[in-house]
C-alpha cells in the first residue's frame, strides 16, 4: 500500500515543485492550500451549505485519484488543523508522514511592512499554525494501530539571511536571497526551537519519529524545491527508527544527507487521546 504524506506550511501553488519531487516516490500526497474568501459562504442557507459540502467531497474524491489532493488550511484555527489531519486520513485511508515546511525565503519575500497587523498575521502564519498542526499530527500518530508502525513528523526549515546577518557580514546581501525582517526571523527561530523541543520530547516515542531538517539554498539538495522533495522522500524511505534503548540525541539533518545507521531522531502522554 502506498504511503500517504501530508505537506503543510508552504501552501499550493507555491508548494507545487516540492510536491512534484515527493511524487516521484509514489506517495499519496495531501498538501495544504490557502483559504478561499468566506464572505459569500456566510450568507448561504443550510441546504446550500450541505449541497456545497457534497460537491466539495466529490471534487476531492476526484482529485485524489491523481494521487494528490489540496485541502484548505486556516493557520489561525486549531479546528482547521484538526480538519486537515482528519481529511488526510479520510481521503487516502491513512496518514503515514507529515512535513511541516517553513520556507523563510518565501516568508521574507512577502513581508513588506512591520506593523501591528503584520505581527498578528505573522504569529498565525509562522508560529501558531505550525504548532496547532504539529500537535494534531502527533495525536493522530498516537492513535495509529501498532501494526501500521510509527508515523513520521518532519520539520523542514529553509533559511535565508536576516538583518543581523547583514550587519555582521554585508556580503550576504547579494541580491540572490531575500533578507528576512525581524518578524520573519523571529518566526523562523520559533519554528526551530519548537521543532527541537518536540524532537526531544519524542526521543523515545513508540508511535512517532521526529526528524528535523535545516539548511539554506546554498546547500546541495536545497537549491530547488523539486530536488528537496526527491531527497526528502528518499531519506524517509531509507530511515530506520532508532533503538529506543540507545543514547538519546536530537540533531539537525542537513539537506542531501543520508540517514545514519543509528539515527539521532526518536512516548509522551500529555497530548489528547
Amino acid at each position: 500500500m502506498s504511503k500517504t504524506i501530508l505537506i503543510a506550511g508552504k501552501n499550493m501553488p507555491e508548494a507545487g515543485n516540492f510536491t512534484d519531487g515527493i511524487a516521484f516516490s509514489g506517495r499519496n500526497i495531501i498538501v495544504s492550500g490557502n483559504i478561499a474568501d468566506s464572505e459569500e459562504t456566510k450568507r448561504l442557507t443550510i441546504a446550500e451549505r450541505k449541497a456545497n459540502q457534497a460537491a466539495y467531497e466529490e471534487e476531492k474524491a476526484q482529485e485524489a485519484r491523481s494521487g494528490m489532493c489540496t485541502i484548505e488550511w486556516n493557520k489561525s484555527s486549531p479546528l482547521s488543523a484538526r480538519s486537515l489531519v482528519l481529511q488526510t486520513a479520510t481521503i487516502f485511508g491513512r496518514m503515514d508522514e507529515a512535513v511541516l515546511y517553513f520556507d523563510e525565503e518565501m516568508f521574507a519575500s512577502k513581508a513588506e511592512k512591520m506593523d501591528s497587523e503584520e505581527i498578528v498575521r505573522g504569529c498565525d502564519d509562522m508560529i501558531a499554525g505550525y504548532q496547532y498542526l504539529a500537535l494534531e499530527v502527533l495525536n493522530a500518530f498516537q492513535r495509529r494501530e501498532t501494526s501500521e508502525g510509527k508515523g513520521r513528523l518532519v520539520f523542514l526549515l529553509k533559511e535565508t539571511p536576516n538583518r543581523i546577518d547583514v550587519l555582521k557580514n554585508p556580503a550576504v546581501k547579494d541580491g540572490l536571497s531575500p533578507i528576512a525582517s525581524p518578524l520573519v526571523a523571529a518566526g523562523a527561530a520559533a519554528f526551530a526551537s519548537f521543532a527541537e523541543n518536540i524532537a526531544a520530547i519524542c526521543s523515545d516515542s513508540i508511535f512517532v519519529d521526529v526528524i528535523i531538517v535545516r539548511g539554506d539554498s546554498s546547500m546541495e539538495g536545497f537549491r530547488r524545491d523539486d530536488e528537496t522533495g526527491r531527497w526528502l522522500a528518499s531519506y524517509l524511505d531509507a530511515f530506520v527508527s532508532p533503538d529506543p534503548t540507545g543514547r538519546k540525541d536530537v540533531s539537525w539533518v542537513r539537506p542531501g544527507e543520508k540517514p545514519k545507521a543509528e539515527s539521532s531522531h526518536r512516548k509522551f502522554s500529555f497530548f489528547r487521546k
